[in-house]
């Protein structure tokens, strides 16, 4: 009966989704697609992370958004303050509607593969990390979870390669084939621990393959906190 209750709601999802997107967009349709490839691929490649290549419990302290984590004009620059980017095309962007079957793309991907969603964990009095070390010796324990934890966002693609990716290009390597499909994306990762809290910032270019797949091509730190 679960089974057949479960399979009953994913067929009113799915007639829900059509109808919502009737009247969308063919760049509205493509950025939905676009957007569960590379979701599904970070999302597998933070699993991998977490796991460290064990056979463990894949979901084990680690949170995935489903929410996109702004849009795709806000990556930031530089660490100490967000700067809008600055684009060589125009910007997708995507409806309401749209954005809301975005949402529930991701939450498909992140139970078929065992990660959990929701928003950020909250421990106000658990300090920076770099800050835990620092002050080790003046300042009480901080109140922290006893075992790591991890929360990603991942926000919308953006087509092409941002010009950030060149400003976050160390110099000594060399730019990637511009030849074929190409999106950008903003990723963050935090963290809290025993240890304190911090974030980190990666700008990430995607690139399809011959045989229609969209793989990693280059990952940046682009921002980080500690």
């Amino acid at each position: 009966m679960i089974t057949i209750q479960r399979e009953g709601l994913r067929a009113a999802w799915l007639v829900t989704a059509a109808l919502m997107l009737g009247c969308a967009s063919d760049a509205e349709r493509e950025m939905i697609r676009v957007d569960g490839e590379i979701f599904e691929s970070v999302a597998r490649a933070q699993v991998s992370d977490t796991t460290g290549g064990r056979s463990t419990d894949a979901s084990a302290g680690l949170r995935f958004d489903a929410r996109p984590a702004g849009d795709n004009t806000d990556l930031a620059g530089a660490p100490d303050r967000p700067r809008q980017l600055e684009l060589g095309n125009p910007v997708d962007s995507v409806s309401a509607d749209a954005q809301s079957v975005i949402v529930e793309q991701r939450k498909d991907i992140l139970k078929s593969l065992g990660i959990e969603e929701g928003g950020p964990f909250n421990y106000p009095e658990c300090g920076g990390a770099r800050r835990d070390r620092d002050t080790s010796g003046v300042l009480p324990r901080p109140r922290c979870p006893d075992s790591v934890r991890r929360y990603v966002t991942v926000g919308l693609p953006y087509r092409g390669a941002s010009p950030i990716l060149a400003r976050a290009r160390p110099a000594e390597v060399p730019a990637p084939d511009t030849v074929g499909e190409q999106w950008t994306v903003l990723v963050t990762e935090s963290s809290v621990g025993p240890g304190g809290q911090q974030w980190r910032q990666y700008v990430s270019l995607f690139r399809r393959d011959p045989d229609g797949r969209l793989g990693l091509v280059e990952r940046f730190l682009l921002s980080w906190a500690e």
